[in-house]
């Protein structure tokens, strides 16, 4: 099925009579339709477990049982340990927080004119690192760490800012790692309750506007860019951090924000503009495969849009949790699985068949010219002022980026084979997952330094993996 059939299927639909809203034994989310078309907005009123972002308590409580008793498998027993070995978890931890955020153009902000976010991106990896270790742990050593972490930047940091719309990447990115720091670590009674408070209000004030103001405008009130002007990722980091916040805030309204723009936003990280294409598996399992909107542009991209992609379903979905009556929330299940089939295209093209955990030899699953692929247009004949960035991409980017790894795997593959039961459809999440576990996160030298390893949470192996 192409784009073009996919976007009239869904014409037919929003025409249909009103469904309800249920998940089926396969997963698929049904949205509510009203009588005269148009899916009805979710304005839910949630219950707020803590901690319930990333992880919630039973997953805690299932892993720390399982490394206390030794019955972890072997795999999750390693991750555990390079996590305790991580140079983001040794303690002492100093921080370094900065009174500014500056990603992208710091001309006249800062003395060098240079960016300083990478204080924060190192900081926020750190303050979660030790909030995870001490979930599973119990020693307050690294709950006190990741305290004085999160206070330090609040106390110091009052803005992100430059004068163009990078800033809004490190608002995403390292606003969700902050917030889900924050969010495991409110259940700890060694957080002084003004502290918290204080904590709290920060990061709404210094994140949460950014990302609302992104997602809102792409990327300001007086942006000349339409909509479709950024990239799926932009979108994803700011939708992860705005719910992300949500939940630690307890905020209804910023949640049912993140839940209907994932399903029927306007930009590119909405799971109806995520897909571009839908195919059969050229590599005859039968599957169906979906490519995303960065699967064009470069695989480096392409993977981080589905590792982003995977970290905003698991919030969801542990959220879910505590919110079965609201079953958008399952965003894993959105459109038929189309997550899980957008994974199988970026992993079906990026996996090469040796045996090293980097996916760095042997050779490529498929080549090419096997790949299939829909025309996408980006920013041709649009809205934006600039008509020069345009591009339309004829094929799949095959660019030195490809098969670099990225963290996220173990979450595809564990939530639909392990968590839902499903029985197929996962063939090159499991592969990679398999390739990659123990899968690691930031820090981990095979995702580098640079600011895509902070992109997304890691340590799925850990957390995720089920025999």
């Amino acid at each position: 099925m192409n784009k073009k059939s996919i976007k009239l299927l869904g014409f037919a639909l929003l025409l249909a009579v009103q469904t309800s809203c249920r998940e089926n034994e396969f997963g698929v989310v049904d949205l509510t339709m009203p009588e005269e078309g148009g899916k009805v907005p979710v304005e839910a009123k949630y219950t707020y477990t803590h901690p319930c972002g990333m992880y919630n308590g039973e997953d805690f409580a299932r892993v720390k049982k399982m490394l206390d008793d030794g019955t972890a498998p072997q795999a999750v027993k390693d991750e555990f340990t390079a996590l305790k070995n991580n140079r983001f978890t040794q303690l002492p931890y100093a921080s370094n927080p900065q009174t500014l955020i500056v990603r992208g153009d710091a001309t006249g902000i800062t003395a060098d004119g240079k960016e300083n976010y990478a204080p924060a991106m190192y900081d926020a990896a750190a303050a979660y690192q030790m909030a995870m270790l001490w979930k599973l742990t119990g020693d307050e050593k690294y709950a006190d760490a990741s305290v004085k972490v999160l206070n330090d930047w609040a106390t110091t940091c009052k803005e992100i800012k430059s004068n163009d719309a990078n800033q809004m990447l490190a608002a995403g990115c390292q606003g969700y790692t902050f917030a889900n720091a924050a969010e495991i670590m409110q259940t700890y009674s060694g957080w002084a309750p003004t502290d918290l408070a204080h904590f709290k209000d920060w990061i709404v004030t210094v994140f949460a506007s950014k990302n609302k103001q992104f997602l809102t405008y792409h990327w300001s009130k007086e942006s000349t860019s339409c909509i479709f002007h950024y990239w799926s990722n932009w979108d994803l980091v700011n939708l992860c951090s705005y719910m992300a916040i949500g939940i630690l805030t307890e905020n209804d309204e910023m949640v049912n924000y993140a839940v209907n723009y994932f399903h029927t936003g306007g930009g590119n990280g909405s799971i109806v503009n995520l897909i571009q294409g839908t195919f059969t598996d050229p590599l005859k399992t039968g599957e169906t495969i979906c490519q995303n909107q960065e699967s064009g542009r470069d695989q480096g991209h392409a993977m981080m849009s589905v590792a982003v992609t995977a970290n905003l379903c698991q919030m969801a979905y542990s959220f879910y949790k505590y919110n079965p009556a609201v079953p958008e929330l399952d965003f894993f299940a959105a459109n038929d699985n189309a997550v899980m089939k957008m994974g199988e295209y970026t992993a079906l093209f990026n996996l090469r068949g040796g045996a090293d955990n980097v996916n760095s030899t042997g050779a490529w699953l498929i080549t090419a010219d096997k790949m299939p692929f829909d025309e996408y247009k980006y920013c041709i004949d649009c809205a934006c002022k600039d008509k020069n960035h345009g591009a339309i991409h004829t094929s799949v980017a095959d660019d030195a980026g490809r098969g670099t790894p990225r963290p996220g795997w173990e979450i595809l593959y564990n939530h639909y084979a392990k968590v839902k039961g499903i029985s197929s459809g996962y063939t090159y999440a499991e592969k990679f997952a398999e390739k990659l576990r123990p899968e690691g996160g930031t820090g981990d030298t095979r995702y580098g330094s640079n600011s895509g390893a902070f992109d997304q949470l890691g340590w799925g192996t850990l957390m995720m993996y089920r025999k």
